[in-house]
């Protein structure tokens, strides 16, 4: 049975006591957890180590993040030929191997729980408060990059979830509940699908049962006035199609502005939008449909009008105002 595959991202030496209570962690829930110290990751001879790891990320369905006092080692895509006078540069700003893990996960949108050491993240808010001090020495870290990790990891606007931690059941006690509520929306998805399913074939027997039933009239008014019958028929079709075609206009995007902003009469703006030859004939009609002293400048763009609701008629299967080719779906904001 397949099971969920969690990949467990940090640096090793200052925190492999947390990842391996992490790993059982994962394995008593039943799931795949994958290690780079385990041997889960196929390393490929041919490309640097880490490389690796970044590709195993594609068959792991959650990242674990802890964040420590080390930054780690860096990727191998930074690792390059410098000189003496050059390494202190390079050491203040650098992509760690633990670092473009994460980035790979954001970027194959993969759900990453985060945790970060409360030392580390105390001396963090210090660090935000100090940005350009070069001087202030850290007790927590090794290197102020971790800080700049936490920074990127807090300006996502999503997938950013972090708890800070002193112990490692405050870890696992939260990934128990947080995987308990992921399980539940999953179930919850899952019904409301169902649901949705169940809904649709109701609705496809109620249009089999329409049709039936339109058939049925047809052939009862056929039955009871064979001369005139075709006649009714077809007016009835007409009839149905007009309140079909009112049923479109007033859940068009343009028309509901008009009614909730303007208070529009739909009724009058829908009689305009029939009765009309031209865009300009129905820009002189529409706005009698608004009360008095009101106005909208979209009544007043005869090149919105033909696009939009010359569109309209032309998807209704009305008679076309003009050459429309194309569509739009803006709303206006506000009132105009």
């Amino acid at each position: 049975m397949a099971k969920p595959r969690i990949f467990v991202s940090s640096t090793y030496y200052d925190l492999r006591h947390i990842r391996k209570s992490i790993e059982l962690f994962i394995s008593e829930m039943g799931y795949e957890a994958v290690l780079f110290e385990n041997g889960d990751i196929p390393f490929d001879h041919r490309e640097p180590l880490d490389e690796s790891c970044y590709k195993e990320l594609d068959s792991c369905h959650i990242m674990v993040l802890v964040i420590g006092g080390r930054y780690g080692s860096g990727a191998s895509d930074e690792t390059m030929e410098l000189s003496d006078e050059n390494l202190d540069k390079h050491y203040q700003h650098f992509n760690s191997i633990t670092r473009k893990e994460y980035e790979t996960a954001i970027d194959k949108d993969i759900p990453a729980y985060i945790f970060i050491e409360s030392g580390v993240a105390a001396e963090y808010q210090t660090f935000r408060e100090n940005r350009d001090n070069d001087s202030i020495k850290y007790a927590h870290v090794d290197s102020v990059n971790i800080f700049r990790l936490i920074d990127s990891i807090y300006k996502q606007r999503r997938n950013n979830l972090v708890k800070e931690f002193d112990n490692v059941d405050e870890i696992t006690n939260w990934l128990r509940d947080q995987w308990a509520g992921l399980f539940t929306s999953f179930l919850t998805q899952r019904s409301n699908e169902a649901q949705l399913s169940s809904l649709e074939q109701q609705l496809s027997k109620l249009n089999v049962v329409t049709e039936s039933l339109k058939d049925y009239s047809e052939n009862i008014i056929r039955g009871l006035s064979p001369d005139t019958s075709e006649s009714i028929i077809q007016q009835i079709g007409e009839k149905e199609k007009l309140r079909s075609a009112h049923n479109v206009f007033v859940h068009h995007t343009l028309v509901e502005h008009l009614v909730e902003v303007h208070d529009c009469n739909v009724s009058r703006l829908y009689d305009a939008f029939i009765g009309s030859n031209s865009a300009s004939e129905f820009l002189d009609s529409a706005v009698l449909a608004l009360p008095e002293g009101e106005r909208c400048g979209m009544l007043y763009d005869s090149d919105l009008i033909q696009v939009e609701f010359g569109g309209l008629r032309e998807e209704l299967g009305l008679e076309p105002w003009g050459d429309v080719t194309k569509k739009s779906s803006r709303r206006p904001k506000g009132r105009s």
